[in-house]
């Protein structure tokens, strides 16, 4: 895991202005070294994660340009994310990083995808604009990232940094109370499918983590690598007691539970197959989002033993983070009633 390392800020006069000027230094989830000129007012994302980062401490009006995942033409993005985001059409951004663009915005601070971005990022550190690197890809990496994003923000999103590490542990320690007198053999064994229905999550991936943190066990924890194919045969061996399918691509629940080569899984014979709602960003990716992704997860495996209350924490998560009021067909689309 990377280990996060924020350094004290370093404020010094400058001789010749008599102006205080500060700068941070961080270490980014690369590993790399960044000093970074504050305050930060305009920034880029190119990282359709990281941008929900930016938004979840209160900054997004600072995005000159975003790239915003699951988003690649404005014509994709809902109606409930352009309400959220009335700048979309001007700032929204996809496909390969144009460097010239981020230039002319005026860009003091780009954030991108390490496991993508390194040659962009070196094209930009040339021209002295510096990059943060995010890889984040369990819950405590996205809180990682969460910290790290706030360092460069001010205290302002700092004190919201620390809200959400807050409010994800206490819906993961929520849950894990509830489920305690859960004996392993009683806990949902969870198949997660992606864009088609023979492709998997593996072990090593977020998904994972949700599933777990909701008190289930992924039947497919065992693979590596990222989304894994497998045969329909393996499937009817693992034999799920729920499926889950994400909240992007076109596979619809009756896709599998009206499908005759899946009639004889538990999940399908109990009608246990569900598709992960969506209002703003994907949440079974690690995004602040994800946090109502684990309690959504957890109240669909258990509806009679968690307490919580899922309508509350997601109105609360909507206003407190994104600064959005659902409308009430956005939270019976989230809550499922």
């Amino acid at each position: 895991m990377t280990k996060l390392w924020i350094a004290v800020s370093l404020v010094f006069l400058c001789a010749l202005t008599g102006l205080a000027q500060s700068e941070t230094t961080v270490i980014d989830q690369s590993g790399r070294s960044v000093t970074i000129p504050l305050p930060v007012e305009i920034l880029v994302s190119v990282h359709g994660i990281g941008t929900y980062y930016v938004y979840a401490l209160g900054a997004g009006d600072r995005l000159a340009i975003a790239y915003y995942i699951g988003v690649k033409t404005l014509s994709s993005a809902s109606e409930s994310m352009l309400r959220w985001e009335p700048r979309l059409a001007e700032i929204l951004s996809y496909g390969d990083p144009n460097i010239e663009e981020m230039v002319a915005s005026g860009a003091q601070l780009v954030i991108a995808d390490g496991s993508q971005h390194e040659a962009v990022a070196e094209q930009l550190r040339d021209l002295g604009i510096p990059v943060i690197l995010y890889r984040a890809e369990t819950p405590e990496e996205l809180k990682e990232a969460v910290v790290l994003t706030a360092a460069f923000l001010g205290s302002g999103a700092q004190a919201q940094a620390d809200a959400f590490i807050a409010d994800y542990d206490r819906m993961v320690n929520a849950i894990a109370t509830d489920l305690e007198s859960l004996a392993e053999n009683e806990r949902a064994r969870v198949l997660f499918v992606g864009t088609s229905l023979t492709k998997v999550i593996s072990g090593e991936m977020y998904q994972t983590h949700l599933i777990e943190g909701a008190g289930g066990i992924s039947v497919t924890r065992e693979l590596f690598g990222s989304w894994n194919e497998v045969n329909l045969e393996q499937i009817l061996l693992w034999d799920p007691e729920i499926i889950i399918i994400p909240p992007y691509g076109l596979i619809q629940p009756a896709d599998i539970l009206d499908n005759p080569d899946w009639q004889s899984l538990n999940a399908v014979q109990n009608h246990r197959v569900y598709r992960m709602p969506r209002i703003i960003a994907p949440m079974d990716t690690p995004v602040p989002e994800s946090l109502l992704g684990i309690a959504w997860l957890a109240r669909t495996f258990y509806p009679d033993h968690v307490s919580f209350n899922l309508a509350e924490e997601i109105v609360g998560f909507y206003a407190n983070y994104y600064q959005f009021t659902l409308t009430d067909e956005e939270l019976a689309r989230m809550t499922g009633q």
